[in-house]
């Protein structure tokens, strides 16, 4: 590391400290503002809860100032570390698709109350924010600036301030009343936050990272259809219409009658009613449902403008079939489907890391998936659908290669094609299609996916008894070590005890079906090998020592081969042990150790696991599962601070393991899930894997080839491919997860002009 590189190290993590402190400052000019402005408020505010609520919320702020005060620094030193710990600064989207369903009111609103604050403050504060993120992407290493490398974006103050706003013990509605007001007044604070910051960093000679101008492109996936825009123009797409249509809430069948029965009973003063017996809603609920059923009035207006607007011209093909089918929607759900749909379809037809012709036939799919919402709502809150198996299965797969030149894809590409063109040509309404030809796709791919099947399977296994025997042996290894004769015993003698006879032990206790305390006997042998390895004591009765050791040696070798511990390791600990039985055997000729290796190298075979690089396999079980020892030095360079790649686990550092994250950067969980798709460095260029099976425990993960090649590694070697940039991250999320949440994240954005 270059002398400008280390001191731009420190000073990024003291930039970091140094924000983090500003947070009191900044905190005590949120609140003093926000108390100052509830009660201004609450004058104007004709409803008197309201009046009341934000006086109280003002009252109650005052009371916890001092632990908001003394919180804020430590949430942002929690996002802070967990930037500069390598997670790339990517966390999991706050509101999901899959989730929405199960949201409440009040957590719907507060998505909304966050991206609307997110918005306010990086409107205040762009100007500095556009210095600040050129300097500090400069510390990072930077040639050209990130802004989303820079962990001291708006976002990070607004969800540090949501956290310590939300894990307050005061009720709801006081807490969203503080985040409505202490956002307000962040931005402007803020400002001046980022301006002493820049003026710290480029007192200390930090040259500002360059901008880059890139031309716009208008790719197929970005330009919208002509039928796209006529779905926007009227959306319907917003948090609470598409929470109803996952939920299935939308198109009751009942309203017209329950309507009419709400209007005779409440709403046409002095009118006798006929006898309703089933109607027992209390008057709150039944003012309620109206304002449920005014809300589907609005839908069902703005659905009807969008048939009544004017139908696109010049359509053929499949934009001829969209707007068929748009045209046809004559419910809330059904339109809504089909606008959810669409967006589905463009962000994962645009998503960059699906190959051409992939984003290609998932356009092409649309039709069918624009019919299937028609008649089968199912397929946005069943994540088994099979429309929706088909899609992941299309997307997921595909990430497999690169390239499409490379060998295999047309075997995967071909029969998909096929499949979306029977799926085009069907008119069977509903999910039949789907399941029959995503069976149809699984047959065809089947030959291949068994093959890798058994292969993986295999791999596992042995990967999984690799990794319990590792898990017996360090417990067994900490349990002999306590044993007084091992204690006295040389370096040599309780490395080899502690270490591979540790192995040993719980190979046999695994494979033991009897239950016995110490099955093949190879605890009870130790006593006896640790007396014949000191000299000392052997030597004082030979005829005991020279009956014990053909027994004892052949059965260390049996013991040694039920691991299939390396032979050129096992002879060389037996030379080792056979000088010393011919020196207590003949102590006036002390024999030479003629082990062929100095005493730090056999220390060293025999070293206790917990200070190698995690579990130990054996050379077979190594082969059968693509074990890997990489050569780091074979690593690609990485810049300073490079990213750790997007999509792995978010951290949550309690508060001293957030300053010493800040005092000495490491990795955080890489929070890899089966599934994922990475590129490792290998043999001088990158190659695409997947990973398929993560040990119960951690310790070990297997990564898969589109070519059936398996490659396995221990979790310390999987930080140190991710340390040394030899391992990125390809798909940390599912393409059709992912454009889901988009959606979601669309409907958020289209909630923000509602009234909170």
């Amino acid at each position: 590391m270059t002398p400008q590189a280390t001191s731009y190290q420190a000073l990024y993590r003291s930039c970091m400290k140094e924000a983090a402190s500003r947070g009191r400052t900044l905190m005590q000019k949120l609140v003093a503002q926000a108390i100052r402005a509830m009660p201004q408020s609450a004058v104007k505010v004709p409803d008197a809860i309201e009046r009341n609520l934000l006086t109280e919320a003002a009252r109650i702020l005052m009371k916890h100032e001092s632990a908001l005060c003394e919180a804020y620094p430590q949430a942002l030193l929690a996002e802070f570390a967990h930037a500069i710990a390598g997670a790339n600064n990517a966390r999991p989207a706050a509101l999901s698709f899959d989730s929405l369903e199960l949201m409440g009111d009040e957590q719907m609103q507060e998505s909304v109350d966050v991206v609307r604050t997110q918005q306010a403050v990086a409107h205040a504060v762009e100007a500095e924010l556009t210095e600040l993120n050129a300097l500090v992407c400069s510390l990072q290493g930077l040639k050209t600036v990130q802004a989303d490398r820079n962990p001291l974006r708006p976002e990070v103050y607004v969800r540090s301030l949501r956290t310590v706003t939300m894990e307050s013990p005061v009720p709801q509605a006081v807490r969203g009343r503080w985040m409505q007001y202490l956002g307000d007044a962040m931005g402007p604070e803020l400002a001046l936050v980022y301006q002493e910051l820049s003026l710290m960093l480029r007192s200390n000679g930090v040259t500002a990272a360059g901008y880059t101008v890139v031309p716009t492109q208008e790719t197929p996936a970005a330009a919208a259809s002509p039928v796209s825009a006529a779905m926007q123009a009227g959306s319907l797409l917003n948090l609470t219409e598409l929470r109803r249509l996952l939920s299935g809430e939308l198109d009751p069948p009942v309203v017209d009658d329950f309507a009419a029965q709400f209007s005779r009973e409440f709403e046409t003063p002095g009118a006798k009613a006929p006898p309703a017996p089933d109607f027992s809603m209390t008057v709150p609920a039944a003012f309620e449902a109206l304002q449920e059923m005014r809300q589907v009035d609005k839908v069902m207006q703005r659905l009807k403008q969008r048939k009544e607007a004017p139908a696109p011209q010049g359509l053929e093909g499949p934009d001829a079939v969209r707007e068929m089918l748009r045209l046809s929607a004559t419910t809330p759900g059904q339109a809504l489907g089909l606008e959810v749909v669409a967006l589905m379809v463009e962000n994962i037809a645009a998503d960059p890391r699906l190959l051409a012709p992939v984003q290609q036939a998932v356009r092409d799919l649309e039709p069918a998936l624009l019919r299937l919402a028609l008649h089968d709502p199912r397929f946005f809150s069943d994540k088994k659908h099979p429309a929706r198996r088909l899609l992941e299965q299309m997307t997921q797969r595909s990430l497999a290669w690169p390239s499409v030149d490379m060998h295999g894809f047309a075997t995967f590409f071909d029969p998909l094609q096929q499949a979306v063109e029977a799926l085009l040509a069907t008119r069977v309404a509903g999910a039949e299609p789907f399941e029959f030809a995503l069976a149809s796709l699984e047959e065809a791919w089947g030959h291949l996916q068994e093959r890798d099947r058994w292969h993986r399977e295999k791999a596992v296994r042995t990967l999984l008894h690799a990794e319990q025997r590792n898990l017996l042996a360090e417990k067994i290894g900490k349990q002999l070590r306590s044993r007084p004769d091992v204690q006295a015993a040389s370096r040599e003698l309780v490395g080899f005890v502690a270490g591979p006879w540790s192995q040993v032990i719980a190979q046999a206790r695994l494979l033991d079906q009897t239950g016995a305390p110490d099955p093949a006997g190879y605890t009870g042998l130790l006593s006896d090998l640790l007396w014949t390895a000191q000299p000392r004591q052997a030597a004082s009765n030979p005829a005991r020592l020279a009956r014990m050791i053909p027994p004892l040696l052949e059965k260390l070798r049996h013991g040694l081969a039920s691991i299939d511990y390396p032979s050129a390791q096992t002879q060389r600990f037996f030379d080792h042990l056979i000088a010393l039985h011919q020196q207590a055997l003949a102590p006036a000729r002390p024999a030479a150790l003629s082990t062929g290796m100095s005493r730090e190298d056999l220390e060293a075979q025999f070293i206790d696991s917990s200070d190698s690089d995690g579990p130990w396999l054996a050379p077979t079980e190594a082969q059968e599962s693509g074990f890997m020892n990489t050569d780091m030095s074979a690593a690609p360079a990485k810049p300073l601070f490079q990213s750790t790649n997007a999509g792995f686990g978010e951290t949550q550092p309690r508060p001293q393991a957030a300053q010493d994250a800040l005092d000495e950067p490491r990795l955080p969980d890489s929070g890899l899930q089966p599934g994922t798709w990475v590129e490792l460095f290998m043999d001088g260029r990158w190659v695409r894997y997947q990973l398929t099976w993560a040990s119960p425990h951690g310790t070990l993960f297997m990564f898969t080839g589109s070519a059936n090649a398996t490659h396995s590694m221990t979790r310390r070697l999987l930080d140190k491919m991710l340390t040394a940039g030899s391992l990125r991250l390809i798909s940390g999320q599912a393409v059709v997860d992912g454009a889901l949440d988009a959606v979601a994240q669309k409907a958020l954005r289209n909630s923000l002009d509602e009234k909170p």
